[in-house]
Parts: C-alpha cells; structure tokens; sequence
C-alpha cells in the first residue's frame, strides 16, 4: 500500500477557511491518516471560488464569478492537482481594455484594430507617447529583477528594494498617459485595487516579476496558454468533497479567536459559544483575519507581522448591461476596466470597475444566453432588470510593509500549532492559495503529493537572460528616448521656463526687456504710494490719486565709470557682455548637439527601420507574413527546446486546403507559375511544393520574391522551413528553375478561436526586378543635365 505521509503522529487537525488554501490542505491531508477538520464562516465553500447559475429564458448555464482563469506557465501545482482529480480544462482568451469618461478615450490590445479603435488616435501624440512606453517598460523594467525578489515559502531572503511603482515610473520619467491608461488600470484590475494605492503603495519589484512570470512583459514574444475549467471552477471543490466525512464540515460556523492550552494543544473558540481542541489548525483565511483570530493570544512578533497585512472589499455583479463595457465594439476585450476622470486632477477616481466578458471567456453563446458580463466595483449601477446576481470579495492589499512582512512570515510559521496559507502570502492569485494550503500540509503535517511541489515564484528563473533581440530593440528605445522623446520634452519646457540653467557656474538670469522690469517695479511702487496716502490724504487729492495713471519711467543715465563699477561689483541689473556671450554660445552648443542628434537618429532608424519591420513581421504573422519554424512555439532558448516536437501531425485534426498564387510585377517579363493548385495538410504535418519561374526575356534577369498568408489570422501558424524569399534569384534568359517550398501548419492553431472555421489558406508569392543591371551591378537612380 502506498504511503501518502512522511512520517508524522496522528493528530487531529482543523482548517480554518475553505478557499483555495484550505481546499488544497484539505485534499493533501485527506490522502494522510490525520483526522481533519473544517470549518467555514459562510453558507458555501470555495471564498472565491463562486460558480453560480444563469438564467436567459428556458436556457441556464454557470458562470465563475470569483476565480475564473489560469495559465500554463504559472500554476503548476494547480494544473497537476486537476490532473490528478481528472478536472478537465478548455483554453480561453486573455485580453485587456481601457475606456476612460465614457468612451472619450478607448484603447483595447487584442490587434492594431482595437488599439486605435479611435481613429484619431493614429494622429495622436499622447497614443503614440502611450505605445512607446510600453514597449519601453516591457524592455528595462527587467532591470529591477537583479535582485531576489525575496517571495520563498520556505526561506526568508536578504532585504531589497521597496521602491514603489509611483517612484519608479517617476525616476525613470514615464508619461501621465502610460501611468494612467496602461500601468494603473493594469495593476488595479489584476489585484483589484483602488488607482491610489496602485500609485502609492504598490511595490514595484514584486510587480515586475509577476507581469515577467505570466509574459505580460514580452511586447511581441509567445505568451501561455489561458485555461478556464470545465464545468465552472466550482468543479474541483466537488471533486475534493466528494467522500469527505459531513460530520467533520462545520458551514456558517465562524472562529472567533484561538488559544493555546498547558499542554500546548489549540483551543478554537466559535461564535456560537463552543470550543473545540486540535494538535494542530490551519488558519487559511486572509491576513487580516487572521490577524483577528490570533490576537487576544499572539506573541509581540507575530503581531507585528501580521498586521501589516490588509485587505479591500469589492463588489462584484452578475449582470447583462452593455454600459459597462467599451463604446466602441472593436475595443471589447475579456478584461475591460472602465474609469472618470476626476474633474479637478484629471485622474483616475478612487474605485476600480472592471468588466469581464464570461461570452468571451467562458465560451457562453450569445445567441442563446445573450450577454453575460460579471462586473468589479461599478462605476454606476447596472440596470436593475439586467442584474442576476450581487457579491462581495475581499482581495489583499500589497505595500512595502506587506511585502516586509511577507518575508517575515517563516518565523512564525508552524509556531504554538498554528500555520498559516492564503493568496496573501505571496502575490494574491489562486495558484498562491492552493501552493500555500499544499506547502502547510506538507512541510507542517507530513503529507506526500502525487506530484513534486514546485514554488512558482521563479518559474521562469531569478533574472531574465536578454539576447541580441532584446539588446537591439534596447538600442533602438534609447535612440528614440535621447533623440526624440527627450529633445520634444526639453523644447515644450523651454516655451514655460523663465530661468535659464547655470552654464560653468554662471547663474543667467532671465532675459527679459529692461523696460518690462522696470515699469513693473514702478507700477508696484505707485499702488504702494496709493496704498499708504490713502489713509490721510484729502478727498480732492484721493480721487486725483485715483484717476491718475502712472507713466512711463525714463531711462536712467550712467556714466562709464557707472556701468563699469556696476560690472565689475555684479550689481543687479543687466548681465554684463561676457556673461550674455557665454549664455548665447551655450544656446548655439546646445542647439547644435540636438540638429546632430536628428540627424544622426533618423538615418539610423532609416538604416534599421525596414530590417526591423521584417523581423516583426516575421516573427508575429503581422501583415500576412508566415513566421519562421525555429522562432515558433516554446522558445529556441529552451535547452529542453526541440524544434522537431512541432512536425507531429495531429491526426484527429481536420486536413487544411492550402492554395498556391503567383503573380509578376508588370516590368518583369517573366512566366511565374505554381505546379500544384492545391494540397491538403494536417496541422503539424510537412509539405513540399513546387513553383515554376521562366525568364521570356532576350537577356538575364535578377528578381526577387515577397509572400504573404491570407486569411491574415493564420500568418502566425503558417511556418516555412525553406523557401526563395527575399533571396534574389537570377534566371538566364530563356531560363527555367523549379522553386521549393517546404512549410507545415503549427498545431498551435486548433487552440486558437479565431481559426475555428477556417478550413482554406492561400499562399501567395509575386516577383519583382531587382534594382540591378544585366551585369548584375547595382543601378543608382538617373541623373539630369
């Protein structure tokens, strides 16, 4: 018989909290000899797991309201233990969306079209301004990764930076338009908390390597696969549950505080009055709460560790209004957070309101169930005939201080027979739960796995590894951030700036005209002398006061010696003539650095803008173009990365009609045609084919082939292993070659919903004449005479 237990004396357990932390010590220690307990303040299991019913005539189906998706590459634990449960998965779309004041500015990620889902704001500066600021962030952010980040369930590590993401994007000189329409509403959707405290308070390190983890920050990389559960989420607690003791389930029974007796055993004691005892309790409720329950009876430290834990309260509802989702539909995504502007700062209010789209995520059919949309903390209340549902969900709150006490947490745990698990021990997500009820069973209670407990926290390692890509597009950031983005910020602050910057030492005062300066002293000293003579003087003489008007003051004479003693002693006034021809040849430096700086930075974008263009397109399936075979699926970087894995025919898979075209540029007197009309592959399955190019001219001819995939959605799918593209191909005349293409289809495709339909794709080849001549030597544009 199979032990599922290092180890450990019977004991008689209790777990505190039936979210993902205590479902998953609780299905760990079912498979061990202890007697386990559980209880629960609510009327239901799951905290938020919460799988609820539908309704849309005759027709129900279930919607997650709480935990709704996971990914492949940061829930390891998670996704083993729904195989060992035999819990199925379907994959589902992870996009994200912002609307602010009600659709006056709308931007959505899933494809160029959703981004400038406004028109206008292709011409726009601040959208522009908004783009490349991602691209920026997604590239050095990783900077701050250099240092541990300190998350380890079993180990508290060295103390680094608590640098916030407010000082961050400040020192490192991020747009108000990035904070607030990319980064915050990001931050505020995946933790669900208010925009002040996403600017403020959250740390920005911890961050980083969430968004680095979950490949939030690859600009054109692949990123995982996005899973929701068959059936609603509550299906894994089913399956937990099924054959757990009913007399060891206590639902709507709270714990009110713990103690420890003589004999060092814990003593629960309920809000009903009773009390029981146990060897050892699991507290997996939310930091705060526990907190709460340990503190008539917690020592000084663990106090002052876990009340820096806290957490917001959300509300969540279930409903069907399309108010609450983007104006424009082209800007409809899974995860659509919505937000005004406050009229006296132009930023965001302090509330969150997100809107997931379950149609989307949930794969719920329009048709028959309508629109099904789940939202966060309304910025206005949905209509009451659309709404089928209310809830409220706690979420942690994450700080300097949280993340202190987050690597503090070790030395009390498993101290008086007390553990702790919950989400708010690592980076609030389902995985951090359910790894955390695991580890406590574990590591506290000698519970054996059916599968090696992996931390996630570094799946992807400490420090990500940067290659020639990453350095050349870092190249590229820096050319556009000196030369562009910089030398725009220092002109627009020249036009408001009044004091010029010191130059060796010399302090410039501004130059503004004498007169100007003057008159103003003089104007100010007449309101002055009204001012005081207002008190005694006469009525004659307060209204002659009054109507007088204060002239122009007349320019003072000095002599020589005058103006040279005032020189000499830096009197105030006018800078002498050294100073104003230093200031003036500083001004003529620096314009000079910045022409050459644009000159210089244009030609080198001109030089790298198409080579660019073509790795992109190349890359990402942008424009039509296949991408190429080593560059797709798991990353070539891999040392487990075998490009051979992706040649297996999925042979349940519906075959593709793939067609061949060819066409010639209209100077090019060449026959260029396919040998083939059509063939049929399976998805991973390789194929040859053939095209024919005949040179019907009297003299040799260089061209050169472009392609292209339609429909424009397979492009990055459709991988070519060897082609003539992009090659230049010289053909004698009267000459003729047969040209190969060896391609397969990435099985990647059948997990893609936009594919779903798509039975054909048309492959398409056109030559044009290279700019050369017969001889084969470049050919410069005619000149005039």
């Amino acid at each position: 018989m199979t032990s599922f237990t290092n180890w450990v004396p019977r004991k008689k357990v209790a777990i505190v909290g039936s979210g993902s932390a205590g479902i998953g010590a609780l299905w760990a220690l079912n498979r061990t000899h202890h007697d386990v307990y559980l209880y629960e303040a609510d009327d239901r299991l799951g905290g938020h797991t919460n799988t609820v019913e539908w309704k849309k005539g005759k027709f129900t189906t279930l919607v997650d309201t709480g935990f709704i998706v996971l990914n492949t590459a940061t829930y390891p634990n998670f996704i083993n233990f729904l195989r060992s449960v035999r819990v199925n998965t379907v994959p589902t779309q992870m996009t994200f969306g912002v609307s602010r004041d009600r659709g006056r500015f709308e931007w959505a990620g899933t494809n160029l079209d959703s981004i400038f889902c406004q028109r206008r704001n292709l011409f726009s500066l601040r959208m522009w301004r908004l783009i490349f600021d991602i691209i920026r962030f997604n590239q050095f952010a990783l900077d701050l990764l250099k240092e541990d980040d300190g998350y380890s369930y079993s180990s508290s590590n060295g103390a680094r930076s608590m640098e916030t993401i407010g000082q961050y994007l400040d020192r490192e000189g991020y747009s108000e338009t990035f904070r607030n329409d990319y980064l915050i509403p990001m931050t505020a959707a995946v933790w669900s908390t208010s925009p002040d405290k996403c600017t403020l308070e959250f740390p920005a390190v911890t961050l980083v390597r969430f968004m680095w983890n979950h490949h939030l920050l690859s600009t054109i990389a692949t990123r995982p696969d996005w899973l929701t559960l068959e059936g609603g989420a509550k299906s894994y607690i089913d399956a937990v549950m099924t054959g757990f003791p009913p007399n060891h389930l206590f639902l709507k029974t709270a714990v009110k505080h713990v103690t420890n007796d003589p004999d060092g055993r814990v003593r629960l004691h309920l809000e009903n009055g009773k009390t029981e005892v146990f060897d050892h309790v699991i507290l997996a409720t939310h930091g705060d709460q526990a907190y709460q329950i340990i503190k008539p009876s917690a020592t000084a430290e663990e106090k002052a560790i876990l009340s820096s834990f806290k957490t917001s309260e959300n509300t969540c509802v279930l409903h069907s209004d399309l108010s609450h989702l983007p104006r424009r539909q082209n800007a409809w995504t899974a995860w659509n957070y919505l937000t005004v502007s406050s009229p006296w700062t132009g930023r965001d209010v302090d509330r969150v309101s997100l809107t997931y789209n379950m149609n989307i995520l949930q794969h719920i059919p329009r048709e028959a169930f309508g629109d099904v949309l789940v939202t966060l903390n309304p910025i206005q209340e949905p209509k009451p005939e659309t709404v089928q549902g209310r809830y409220s969900y706690s979420h942690p709150l994450y700080n300097p201080a949280a993340i202190k006490a987050q690597q503090a947490l070790p030395r009390i745990q498993n101290t008086r027979g007390i553990s702790y698990a919950g989400a708010w021990t690592k980076y609030g997500f389902h995985e951090d739960g359910f790894s955390s009820g695991l580890y406590a069973a574990q590591a506290h209670l000698g519970a054996k796995l059916p599968f090696e407990f992996v931390d996630s926290t570094y799946s992807r390692g400490k420090q990500p590894k940067l290659g020639l890509t990453n350095l050349f597009a870092r190249l590229i950031i820096l050319i556009i951030q000196i030369f562009v983005i910089d030398l725009m910020e220092r002109i627009f602050r020249r036009r408001h700036r009044r004091v010029p910057p010191q130059v060796n030492g010399l302090d410039f005062p501004s130059i503004e005209p004498r007169y100007t300066r003057m008159n103003s002293f003089y104007q100010t000293s007449w309101r002055s002398l009204r001012a005081s003579t207002s008190s005694w003087a006469c009525a004659s003489c307060r209204r002659a006061l009054a109507r007088a008007k204060p002239s122009p003051p007349r320019r003072s004479i000095m002599n020589s010696a005058t103006k040279k003693q005032q020189q000499a002693t830096g009197a105030a006034g006018a800078p002498s003539m050294e100073r104003m021809a230093e200031y003036y040849r500083y001004k003529n430096r620096t314009t000079m650095y910045y022409t050459l700086s644009i000159i210089l930075g244009t030609v080198a974008f001109s030089y790298g803008s198409v080579p660019m263009y073509k790795m992109i397109c190349q890359t990402t399936g942008w424009g039509g173009q296949p991408v190429r075979a080593p560059g797709h699926g798991p990353s070539s970087s891999d040392p487990d990365y075998d490009p051979a894995s992706r040649l297996t025919p999925v042979t349940d898979a519906r075959r593709i009609r793939v067609t061949f075209n060819a066409s010639v540029s209209d100077i090019l007197p060449w026959k260029f045609v396919p040998q083939q009309r059509e063939v049929r592959v399976l998805p991973g399955e390789t194929a040859l084919a053939f095209y024919t190019a005949t040179n019907k001219s009297d003299s040799d001819i260089i061209g050169v082939a472009t392609y292209s995939v339609t429909p424009a959605q397979v492009a990055p799918y459709f991988s070519k292993i060897q082609c003539f593209c992009f090659e230049e191909q010289r053909l004698n005349a009267g000459e003729t070659v047969d040209m190969p293409v060896f391609f397969y289809l990435d099985p990647d495709l059948l997990n893609d919903l936009n594919m779903r339909g798509i039975n054909e794709v048309t492959l398409s080849y056109t030559f044009f004449k290279a700019k050369y001549d017969n001889n084969g030597n470049f050919k410069g544009f005619p000149t005039t005479t």
